[in-house]
Order: C-alpha cells, then sequence, then structure tokens
C-alpha cells in the first residue's frame, strides 16, 4: 500500500539501488501522494543514511570504503588502467601532491626517479611506494587516519597550506555533478580541500562505481577540479559536461 510510508520508502530505495535519482515532483504524480508527503520520506531516508537530499528530490548516499588495508590486495583491471592513464598525463610534472588511496596508490607505485621529481603525500604508503621506486618523497605528517591511511588533522593541513605543487592527485569517494568531490570522513575532506588549493591543477582518479556518488562530506567543487580519469563509460559521465572540467577516459 502506497500510503504507507515504509512501503513508499523501500520503493524509493529500490529506485537508488539501480542508480535512479529521486525526482520528488514526478514521484507525487506515480504514487498519488502529496509533494510533501514524498518530502517526509525523503528526509525519513536522508536521516536513516540512505539517501541524500539534492534540490528536487534525491540520490543514493555512497557507502563507506572499507580501510585502505583491506582494498590493496587484488587490485582491480579498472584501477590499473586508471593509473596507467594517469601516468602519461603527469611526465611532465616536477611537484606532485598525491593523495591517498588504492588507486592513487597503483599511481605511486608506477612513478620512475627523474631530474627535479618531488613527490608530497600524507600517505605512508604512497610514500613507501615510490621511496621503493627511488623516488624523492616529502611527507605531510599528521594523525594517521584509519579509513583512508593518510595523516590527517592540523598538523597535515598546516604543512598543505605551506606547499606548492605542480598538480594535486587526488581519489574519491564519490563525484558528483552538483555535489564534487567528496569524502567518507571530514578531516579527510578538508585535507583533499587544502591539497587541491596548494596545486596549479587538480586531477581526479575515480572509477566507475564513484561516479554519481556522493559520500558524506563534500572536499572539492567539480569547477576547481580540471581534469577526471575514469573507466566509465561517455553516457555515465555526461552530467559532467555542464562543467570545465576534462574527462580522460581509462
Amino acid at each position: 500500500m502506497l500510503n504507507v510510508p515504509e512501503t513508499r520508502q523501500q520503493q524509493l530505495l529500490a529506485k537508488l539501488a539501480i542508480g535512479e535519482q529521486l525526482i520528488a515532483q514526478d514521484l507525487a504524480v506515480e504514487f498519488e501522494v502529496s509533494l510533501d508527503t514524498i518530502r517526509r520520506d525523503i528526509i525519513a531516508l536522508e536521516q536513516q543514511g540512505k539517501a541524500q537530499r539534492v534540490r528536487g528530490g534525491a540520490v543514493a548516499t555512497a557507502p563507506a570504503s572499507p580501510p585502505l588495508q583491506y582494498r590493496v590486495p587484488g587490485q582491480s583491471p579498472s584501477i590499473d588502467a586508471i593509473a596507467d592513464r594517469a601516468l602519461s598525463l603527469i611526465n611532465h610534472a616536477d611537484t606532485l601532491l598525491l593523495d591517498g588511496g588504492a588507486t592513487v596508490l597503483a599511481l605511486a607505485e608506477r612513478l620512475q626517479p627523474k631530474p627535479r621529481l618531488l613527490v608530497m603525500t600524507p600517505s605512508p604508503w604512497v610514500a613507501v611506494a615510490c621511496q621503493k621506486n627511488g623516488v624523492e618523497v616529502f611527507m605531510l605528517g599528521g594523525q594517521l587516519g584509519v579509513r583512508g591511511g593518510v595523516n590527517v588533522g592540523d598538523t597535515a593541513l598546516l604543512a598543505a597550506s605551506n606547499l606548492y605543487a605542480d598538480i594535486a592527485v587526488l581519489g574519491v569517494c564519490g563525484l558528483d555533478a552538483e555535489f564534487g568531490l567528496s569524502a567518507d570522513d571530514l578531516q579527510e575532506a578538508h585535507l583533499k580541500h587544502a591539497m587541491s588549493r596548494a596545486a596549479k591543477s587538480t586531477l581526479v582518479l575515480a572509477s566507475r562505481e564513484k561516479i554519481g556518488r556522493r559520500a558524506r562530506h563534500r572536499a572539492v567543487a567539480i569547477e576547481d577540479i580540471d581534469c577526471l580519469i575514469t573507466d566509465a563509460e561517455a553516457v555515465e559521465v555526461k552530467e559532467f559536461g555542464r562543467s570545465a572540467m576534462e574527462v580522460v577516459h581509462a
């Protein structure tokens, strides 16, 4: 019965599960209820952490990523493809500011030493990968975050605010055309924002399952991202066409 809130909300969740955006006005017509009723359903789902309100409706929230140590083993072909494509776009840079995460780590593992190349990173994982290859590394200190495997907090933010890099390479928990780049952890979101501001250009690495998703905390606006590298198909990133961000397919 669609006059029962729980029934309507289950149907709304089913739509979100297959990637649909909830359009409140359309749903009110489909379910034959008032617009206010649908809005209350959406608010209820947001309070449960199952949806995120946007203008005119709602989208699915990105599920929290597991800690990095559980994501690194058995990297996927999509991560390898994105990392290979990213490597070809950053070879000209002398100073790189590398985020954490499995895809950025895969990129770090591919870096080779060259004169004047310096990698700056808050990630011990990325730092060790670079060091193994003989690439010079500068670490941003701070408290090591459990989920993202990067140093966070005031120390890391202060370090980032006093740096300059040719390119900042960021991983994502979610990337949405309206909400921008988002992270599960608030401190990591603050750090991603600071890293983007410290660089001449910002390059984002995002696998297709991150596209159109919103994690809990907004980190970088779409208009502040210069380039996205993704394995998503063109139709999956068409919403980004309204921005100046370049989209490169791996």
